[in-house]
């Protein structure tokens, strides 16, 4: 944890994970990848104290384990979430370290039941795993376990993306080889009919490969250029189709959008608008609430107005309350169009129910900012007071976007750190005294 990190926790090394696989792929003749169905909504609460503490040790004595740290977790996170057992939120870092718990003692047990699997030809990425062997029968052997290790936690793999190939017959990230051929090809910016051809094959790139995070790769280069008003048209067109190819990196797309918006003033706002509302309605209707949080977000950010009528019905009940402050501080801006239920939505929030699901997050905020009365004199309860008298922050309405400019700097800063991690880790991997090369 640092503070020079965009987050409160490092971000991932995906360079470091890149070069692992090209090594394993170097010295195997067969690949097993997989990855876990739905694996932040689908993790067993429950499963957290398992993990902690070994699944058997808990279930053979329950009262000894019952009020540790990992069954306080446990609870807390049924709390968050209507006391469901089964999900744990998507985006906040508490998840990434929960979720890395129980992937750590997976881990274990993998390697357990698959000693025969050295550490140097595994590369797993979250949930995602990578694994070189030298035969058919092991990688299927390997491929079985990892499945029965998970369903231990309730998990379970996903059969579209699993695979077990050939080293032979593997082109490895093709489609990296591709989109960095057509940059050396002609450098310098990526402007005009060039840039349009670039989006075009990101596009096919995306479509051919839909496991692969092409659209992130693409957009991170895309972030780096300098956007002029006569390429504002095929980019708007291209985030708007990446926004529903690749919904995981919405992200990335609001935050161009609204640094488009900024330097050029040439974005077609109502055509964003409509695009995202039914977007945002969609995913909302499907329990994806990261990415429509993130396309509301975005219109807040282009200061777009938003029919709110249909958002603040499915906030009630809704397992988050992101979406309704979104709304109570785009009212306060003059964006919504509509009436928001701000005086049931007050009454709703009682002291009992903030104490059992998300809603107190939305009667916090609301309260400390104006935007609701405290109907249930909600400030006056120990949770509320506690908070309040401390000026507690969870949502605030004045932070924007960092710039792109902002970005590429943080990005490169942490390149270099990331490219010495790189450097070592496969030092060691072949064999070398990494100590040595440290100067």
């Amino acid at each position: 944890m640092s503070d020079e990190h965009a987050r409160s926790i490092r971000s991932i090394n995906f360079q470091s994970h890149r070069a692992k696989k090209n090594y394993i792929e170097a010295v195997s003749d067969w690949l097993v990848k997989t990855d876990i169905s739905r694996f932040y909504p689908s993790i067993y609460t429950h499963s957290i104290p398992w993990a902690a503490y070994g699944k058997d040790k808990v279930k053979s004595n329950i009262p000894l384990y019952e009020g540790s740290l990992a069954d306080r977790i446990d609870v807390l996170l049924r709390a968050c979430n209507r006391n469901q057992t089964v999900g744990i939120p998507i985006g906040p870092e508490s998840s990434r370290i929960i979720a890395e718990i129980i992937s750590a003692r997976i881990d274990n047990d993998f390697a357990e039941k698959a000693p025969y699997i050295e550490n140097n030809a595994i590369d797993r990425l979250q949930d995602d795993w990578f694994i070189g062997l030298k035969t058919l029968e092991s990688a299927e052997r390997a491929l079985s376990t990892i499945g029965s290790v998970y369903r231990n936690y309730s998990l379970d793999i996903n059969g579209s993306k699993t695979s077990v190939t050939r080293v032979i017959g593997e082109f490895g990230q093709q489609w990296v080889s591709e989109i960095g051929a057509f940059l050396s090809h002609k450098p310098g910016p990526v402007r005009g009919s060039r840039l349009r051809e670039f989006l075009y094959l990101s596009i096919r790139m995306q479509i051919k490969f839909p496991s692969e995070a092409v659209t992130s790769y693409v957009l991170s280069i895309i972030e780096t250029q300098s956007i002029s008003p006569a390429d504002v048209e095929p980019l708007e067109s291209f985030l708007l189709k990446s926004a529903l190819i690749s919904p995981s990196a919405m992200n990335v797309i609001g935050r161009l959008l609204i640094n488009i918006q900024h330097t050029t003033k040439r974005l077609s706002c109502s055509r964003i608008a409509d695009r995202f509302t039914s977007l945002a309605i969609s995913n909302l209707s499907n329990e994806r609430t990261y990415e429509a949080i993130w396309q509301i977000y975005t219109l807040r950010g282009l200061k777009t107005k938003l029919k709110a009528s249909k958002f603040a019905e499915m906030q009630e009940g809704a397992p988050s309350s992101v979406v309704g402050l979104l709304l109570l501080d785009m009212e306060s801006k003059g964006l919504v169009v509509g009436r928001l239920p701000k005086v049931e939505w007050s009454k709703l929030i009682t002291e009992e129910k903030s104490l059992a699901d998300a809603s107190w997050l939305l009667g916090y905020e609301g309260i400390r900012h104006g935007w609701l009365s405290d109907t249930n004199r909600l400030s006056r309860t120990p949770f509320f007071d506690a908070m309040l008298s401390r000026n507690i922050v969870f949502y605030d309405d004045k932070r924007n976007v960092l710039p792109s400019s902002g970005v590429v700097r943080r990005k490169l800063s942490q390149r270099a750190e990331n490219i010495r991690e790189t450097q070592l880790m496969l030092l060691a991997m072949r064999g070398f005294d990494f100590g040595k090369h440290s100067g």
